[in-house]
């Protein structure tokens, strides 16, 4: 009897080897909320081999849409979302939803649009995702436009746990106290809790400056209705309260705006800002036309 029983273990043990051998394909991260923080987390999925790049697209949606496995996540996309269909052309995927998908807005939207992307990307034979919504792009909430196609690249995102806590040097302007120039301040912030480098340096710039050389720009009461970089440009959507606080001389608004201007353009994704007012464009702003993504000015800089 103890014979047949060492027999079958060993027969256990060599059909349990065996088939772990056999288990062949690879890990990949789908991405979802992390409840304590506006974050993204990232869970491991196990994909068999053999399949193509829209077969696995397919696999790693449906685990989204199926939700997290660890209870410190939360799923992003919002239940009752269909997967209508989805297309590979180029290393781009075009991916469309049904309407459901659009029942998240705000930082939530972001953080939903950025877990599809990196889930996808994370794919051989896919660099970049179109969104669509029963069959039209996704829109931004910033410039109102379609946003087209993304890659990792246009993201800015922490989506790494090992790095709470981390932290990076910024640079800011701020105008001089005598109000005739833009003074260059760097600060280093931790970067635990923020959504993207663009997002950090608006809110830096809100809380003033720390040199007492030089003076807050962005007017008390304005806020960050929303913010995104694309094409290398960043949209800004600001309250009113910037334009009608923002100063009254040629030079006060100038400083204003390019203390702005010129603090995004120091990440390195950024060549360019296009400010926006409650969503709007083409609005006056003393001497300005906020109809056009301005560059850095650095004849006003000094420091």
């Amino acid at each position: 009897m103890k014979k047949f029983i060492s027999i079958l273990v060993v027969a256990v043990l060599l059909l349990t080897f065996f088939s772990a051998c056999d288990k062949k394909g690879d890990n990949y991260n789908v991405y979802f909320k992390n409840k304590l923080e506006n974050k993204l987390s990232s869970e491991e999925r196990f994909v068999g081999s053999g399949l193509n790049a829209k077969e696995i697209a397919k696999l790693l949606i449906a685990e989204m849409e199926k939700g997290p496995q660890s209870d410190k996540n939360e799923r992003l996309v919002p239940k009752g979302t269909k997967l209508l269909s989805i297309a590979i052309k180029n290393e781009v995927a075009t991916i469309n939803f049904s309407k459901n998908y659009s029942k998240v807005d705000g930082v939530e939207a972001l953080l939903l649009r950025f877990a599809v992307v990196n889930t996808l990307c994370g794919i051989d034979g896919i660099k970049g995702v179109v969104i669509q919504v029963e069959g039209k792009g996704e829109v931004s909430s910033v410039t109102g436009k379609e946003i087209g196609v993304l890659t990792l690249s246009d993201i800015a995102l922490d989506v790494n746990e090992t790095e709470l806590g981390k932290k990076e040097t910024i640079v800011l302007y701020f105008p001089s106290k005598d109000g005739d120039s833009l003074i260059k301040e760097r600060r280093t912030v931790e970067v635990e809790n923020t959504l993207s480098a663009e997002k950090t340096v608006i809110n830096e710039l809100m809380k003033g400056s720390k040199d007492e050389n030089s003076k807050s720009a962005i007017p008390e009461g304005t806020k960050l209705l929303g913010i995104e970089t694309k094409d290398n440009v960043c949209f800004v959507n600001l309250s009113s309260d910037f334009i009608s606080r923002g100063g009254t001389s040629s030079l006060e608004t100038t400083l204003t705006l390019f203390s702005v201007v010129n603090s995004l353009c120091e990440i390195d994704n950024v060549k360019s800002v296009q400010i926006l007012i409650n969503g709007e464009t083409g609005l006056e702003f003393g001497n300005y036309v906020l109809d056009i993504p301005y560059e850095a000015n650095s004849d006003i800089t000094k420091g």
